[in-house]
């Protein structure tokens, strides 16, 4: 297995050793050109994830609504609100149910994680470039993913052919790179974090993937391929104020839920043909009402 750096191909030298899972040696390299850590031939990655979400990672539901109010801010900035959004490795699906909530019209895909809130809203797998006639977004998020791959370009690389804007999060890299245990997102207990990225190396990352560039923040990162306005650069550099803004704007943005909408569909397939559904259509909002 080659040891240069999965994000630019630079050459990449001994940066750490350590254990992750408690018990597996593991080499960390780090890259010569642009800073990326990684860790080397990471033959455990089995085990790490023999449940898809960590068991530590009980932060999950409040980084989604966070992270939903970041991409609902970035949309309203781009003018996106009629258009047409894909979660790539979403997990449970709770962003894709969170977004269309406020009336964006997300799909989901992850084959690692089962579906539990967007059921129904299910994108085919992104596994090779859009041809003619192959589903495109006008953006596409992927949310803790990068630390993840261990070939991000080959991951990628077929979602960058299905979009202009790939809005992404990873904990950029300090300056100097700390060692795993000066780092908690290392993560050594589950081990499912591998590769570390710089600024320098998720802008050679964006070239690789055909992007024109990418703008960056130490959480919050937007792969673009054309123009992107100066006040959407300006909050994805900012995702603090990002995430203030959007969750300001959370109560405004129910008056375009599509909860309704997927509630009817959703009442549609469960109701026999011979034995259509009866009475009043209950508000999924205050939840059933009691028979």
């Amino acid at each position: 297995m080659t040891n240069e750096c999965r994000a630019c191909q630079g050459t990449t030298r001994e940066f750490a050793r350590d254990q992750v899972l408690g018990h597996v040696p593991a080499l960390y390299l780090r890259c010569d050109v642009c800073g990326a850590v990684q860790a080397a031939d990471p033959t455990w990655l089995e085990e790490a994830y023999s449940d898809a979400i960590a068991k530590l990672d009980i932060g999950l539901l409040d980084r989604c609504q966070i992270l939903a109010s970041i991409t609902a801010t970035v949309l309203r900035s781009e003018r996106l609100r009629g258009g047409t959004f894909l979660d790539w490795a979403g997990g449970y699906g709770t962003l894709t149910r969170l977004m269309r909530d406020r009336g964006f019209d997300f799909a989901h895909t992850d084959p690692f994680a089962t579906n539990i809130f967007a059921e129904g809203h299910e994108s085919s797998p992104v596994t090779d470039a859009a041809g003619p006639g192959g589903q495109r977004y006008d953006l596409v998020t992927a949310f803790e993913v990068l630390e993840h791959l261990e070939d991000p370009v080959s991951a990628l690389a077929p979602l960058s052919q299905r979009t202009d804007l790939l809005l992404t999060t990873t904990q950029v890299l300090p300056d100097p790179a700390p060692g795993p245990r000066e780092w908690d997102y290392y993560t050594l207990e589950t081990g499912q974090h591998i590769t570390f990225y710089t600024r320098a190396s998720l802008e050679h990352l964006a070239r690789r993937l055909g992007f024109d560039g990418v703008v960056t923040s130490n959480l919050v990162h937007l792969f673009h391929r054309g123009k992107v306005s100066a006040a959407t650069r300006a909050l994805v550099r900012r995702p603090g104020v990002a995430y203030g803004l959007g969750h300001l704007a959370a109560l405004p943005d129910r008056r375009h839920s599509l909860m309704m909408r997927d509630y009817q569909r959703v009442s549609t397939s469960l109701s026999s043909p011979s034995e259509p559904s009866r009475g009043s259509v209950p508000d999924p909002a205050r939840g059933t009402p009691d028979t």
